[in-house]
Formats: C-alpha cells, structure tokens, sequence
C-alpha cells in the first residue's frame, strides 16, 4: 500500500512540473481585409490542435496560396475559406498569402498568422471592401499606367510601329554581343548569333538557337535575365519563332526586357526554360 501511495504521489508531482497549455477563449468575430499594402496586414490568432477558417466575401483562387506547409496540420483553400490547424503555437508571425478570382483591388490577401496567450480565432469573417473609393482609385490608376505601357509599346504593327511609337532611338542598336562560354547544361541547345537592341521603353535581346539533332522536341516556355550585378532582370516578354524546334531545327528568339542588362566588358545571363522546367539552356553574353 505504501509502495502504491508513493508512486501515485511521484505521478502527481510528475504531472504538476510539465508545463500547461495555455487556456485560451475560443472566439468567433468579423475583420476588414485592409486595402492597402501600407496598412497594417490582418491578423489571425491560431493555436496548437486548433482549427481556424477564415471566411471571405470574394471567391478565392485555391491554387495561389502562399503559405509554409510544414507548419501547419491543416492548410487549405476552398472557393471562400481559408482554414489552418498549427503543429505547434505560433509564436513569430508567418505570413499567409491568397489571391482572389476577381481582378478587384487588392487582388490578394496577405495574413500574419500568430498565437496569442488568452485567445484564439475559431471563425473570421473577413470583409474585402474592393469597391471602396480608395481601391477604385488605386485600381483606376494601375490600370491607366499598364494601359499607357501598352499603347506605347504596341503603337502599331510591324517595322513602322516602332517608329510611331517612339520606341527606337539614335541608340537602339544593334549592340553586339558574344556568347562568353558554352553552357555547362545545354540539354542539346546550342545559342549563336546574339545581338542587343536598346529601345525608349524597354530592351531585346535577339539569340538564335539550335536544337541538336536527335534531341527531343522543344517548346519555349519562360525566359529568365539576370544582370552583371547578379540581380533579375524584368522580363516583359519573350517570343520565339517557329514556336517550336524539332531535332536538328533553329529558330529565332526574342527576349524583351524593362532595361538592358548588359554593361561594357561584363557578362549578364539568359535563362531560357522550356514547358517541363527540365530541360533549359543558361548563355552567358558579353558586349563584343
């Protein structure tokens, strides 16, 4: 019997030394999703073991969450909720990104997601007031800017329209350029023949490419720029005619980006990716 009291008594003192979970109060309440980057980002209180669904008044795009899944239990995305379940309390805040169907301002919603001691968020019913006058404008204005863009930039078709809409000037080019070294992964890629055009508006890089013979098909898919800096370039566009390369084929692709990348004796990268993501072709390019 004494044996039986002391191991209950070493049980309970067991017991009395872990640490407690904290007691929160479970709460249900509605938000505004704010408009603005600047303002401060919505927060949801989460805890361990806990479910929490946030419930917006937009349609939510599932396949655009943002979010690091190896923190959570649950994180999902249906057309109007977000709901996440921790593996453990929160406690440095971790940013949760989701983008809306709808093309309203702001076009995502990006969330601090943290613990408090006393409370957690059970349901949030989160208010996305896009058609405030404050979105409108701000969507208004970006929509006039990327209009302005495209207007100067597509002014016309074809060798005129790039005079009309002021893209070239005295030092559109060509800019000659050499391909510094073989690419160490080529996957049967072959580029020669690159040239570099300075426009008013942005820049092209013209590289011509050969698919090896007995390669697979290629289809571009994305270019990537990097400068001498080491820092990405804006792409705007690429294109590549035919839009396709067979084994043994060449074809001519065009890069345009928002500035040129390239300085006087200094190397810059194009990265150029097919559909897979596999199979791509880094040039190093330097002005000759």
């Amino acid at each position: 019997m004494k044996w039986s009291l002391l191991a209950l008594g070493l049980v309970a003192s067991a017991a009395l030394a872990q640490p407690q979970s904290p007691t929160r109060r479970r709460q249900d309440r509605r938000a505004v999703l704010p408009p603005h980057p600047a303002e401060p980002m919505l927060e949801l209180y989460v805890a361990a073991g806990n479910l929490t669904t946030a419930f917006f008044n937009a349609s939510l795009d599932p396949s655009s969450l943002v979010v690091d899944k190896s923190r959570f239990k649950w994180a999902e995305v249906s057309d109007h909720f977000l709901m996440l379940e921790p593996f453990a309390d929160v406690g440095e805040k971790l940013i949760v990104q989701v983008g809306f169907k709808d093309r309203a301002l702001p076009a995502k919603a990006v969330i601090a997601v943290v613990s408090k001691g006393d409370v957690m968020d059970g349901k949030v019913e989160v208010d996305r007031r896009a058609d405030t006058p404050e979105a409108l404008r701000a969507a208004l204005t970006q929509k006039e800017a990327e209009l302005e863009e495209l207007k100067a930039r597509y002014a016309g078709n074809g060798p005129g329209g790039l005079m009309i809409s002021e893209w070239l000037s005295e030092e559109s080019g060509p800019v000659k350029l050499v391909v510094e070294s073989p690419a160490a992964e080529s996957h049967g890629l072959k580029a020669h023949l690159p040239l570099g055009y300075r426009g008013q508006f942005s820049a092209l890089i013209a590289i011509h490419l050969r698919n090896g013979p007995g390669q697979k098909l290629w289809v571009l898919e994305q270019a990537h720029v990097t400068g001498p800096d080491g820092v990405a370039v804006k792409v705007l566009s690429v294109q590549m005619q035919p839009e396709q390369l067979a084994p043994g084929d060449e074809g001519f692709v065009v890069v345009e980006v928002k500035t040129p990348p390239w300085l006087a004796g200094k190397a810059f990268s194009v990265t150029l990716v097919d559909g897979s993501g596999e199979r791509r072709i880094s040039i190093n390019l330097i002005t000759k």
